[in-house]
This record gives structure tokens, C-alpha cells and sequence, in this order.
């Protein structure tokens, strides 16, 4: 179900002129519990596999059986920026430390 709300997110952000800096996973359990879990990376995601890997390892930050069923999933976008605001941020930290620094999860 993620992987294919992913996908979907994937090709409607293709035909935005902003780019989304942030992925937002949104689930609601059979007890209307909402559980909401966002990740900001260095760069967007640049091709649909990273913005699903992205969302699913948000779901496994998701601290609920494996078996919980939902009534809602959600997968969305937000921070949106400018296509030259996006590539500068990296800059920045590259700039700085003169690499980029490493991705902890």
C-alpha cells in the first residue's frame, strides 16, 4: 500500500515546478489513532525508489505490530522550494565541511 501511494505521490510531484524537500507518511489505525511521521533529506528525492525507500523506512519508525490494520494511509509532500533553492542547500554543507555530511536514520 505504501510502495503504491509512493508511486502515485512520485508522478503528481513530477508535474509540480516546486520541489518537495519533505516526505510525510500519515496513518489512522482502526482506533481513529492518527501517527504522523516526516523526513526532511539533504536533498530531495531525486527518483521514485528513493521516495519510496524514504516512506517505507518511516513506517518502520512507526512503532505499532506488524499486523495493525489502517483505516487511512497517506503518503504526501511539503516544504516546497524553488528548483534552485533545492540544489543550493547540499551546496551549503559542502561548502562548509567540504563534503556533504553523512545521513544518520
Amino acid at each position: 500500500m505504501i510502495r503504491r501511494l509512493a508511486e502515485k505521490t512520485w508522478t503528481a510531484s513530477r508535474k509540480e515546478l516546486r520541489i518537495a524537500r519533505t516526505l510525510v507518511l500519515k496513518l489512522k489505525t482502526s482506533e481513529f489513532k492518527i501517527l504522523t511521521r516526516s523526513h526532511t533529506p539533504l536533498a530531495p528525492p531525486s527518483s521514485c525508489e528513493e521516495l519510496t525507500t524514504i516512506a517505507l523506512s518511516l513506517r518502520e519508525r512507526i512503532d505499532l505490530s506488524a499486523k495493525q490494520r489502517f483505516r487511512l494511509v497517506g503518503v504526501g509532500l511539503s516544504n516546497f522550494c524553488d528548483p534552485e533553492d533545492a540544489s543550493a542547500q547540499p551546496a551549503l554543507f559542502t561548502q562548509r565541511y567540504g563534503r556533504l555530511p553523512p545521513v544518520t536514520r
